[in-house]
């Protein structure tokens, strides 16, 4: 999974219902605070949903076990990856957002 794809795979996994690809499209622009092109990002919707990552619900999609089970670890190393014992500030801030996030991926059952 990249950057990319784990981006998508937190914005569908933290909406309540399947989420449509232009929305997904909006949340992630606005959270890299650029364009990114149509083409990238059902490129990428298509390749999560092949790899079973996402789960199409029609012109929708929702995430899927096999798509949390890929996006914990990866959590858990931005998380060591931004510490490397420098106890700064920002980075303790940072830390503790991606630590709700990672809480959010440990403790859901079964996934959406």
């Amino acid at each position: 999974m990249t950057a990319f794809e784990l981006a998508i795979f937190i914005c569908v996994y933290r909406s309540r219902s399947p989420m449509r690809a232009q929305d997904i499209h909006h949340s992630v622009g606005q959270w890299f605070d650029c364009g990114i092109p149509g083409e990238t990002l059902a490129d990428s919707v298509g390749h999560m949903t092949g790899r079973g990552w996402l789960i199409k619900c029609g012109d929708r999609f929702r995430a899927s076990i096999q798509g949390r089970d890929m996006a914990r670890p990866l959590m858990n190393g931005i998380i060591r990856m931004l510490d490397q014992g420098t106890r700064l500030l920002d980075v303790a801030l940072m830390m503790s957002v991606l630590q709700l996030t990672k809480g959010e991926l440990d403790s859901a059952p079964g996934g959406h």
